[in-house]
């Protein structure tokens, strides 16, 4: 196996884990990391965070994922824009 696909593979698991068990910017921090990696991290983390903890009539808009994609399109651009080696 290849040490980058390992590497993506145990940051996206410790980003899903640190949702149930760690505060709020620690989860930040391992998405943050991972979105360099793997954009579509913060989209998963987000959907899987607002499932986890939906209660009804907490709010109409669902802030977590939401906030993953935000993160998820500026990463996919940012990524793009790295590999073709287009930033100035």
């Amino acid at each position: 196996m290849n040490t980058m696909n390992l590497r993506n593979g145990i940051l996206t698991i410790v980003s899903f884990i640190s949702t149930i068990l760690f505060p709020w910017p620690f989860t930040a921090f391992f998405v943050l990391t991972a979105a360099f990696f793997e954009p579509l991290v913060p989209l998963a983390v987000g959907l899987f965070a607002d499932a986890l903890y939906y209660t009804p009539y907490s709010g109409v808009w669902p802030t977590a994922t939401i906030s993953g994609l935000a993160l998820s399109v500026i990463a996919g651009l940012v990524r793009r824009q790295l590999r073709t080696g287009t930033m100035r």
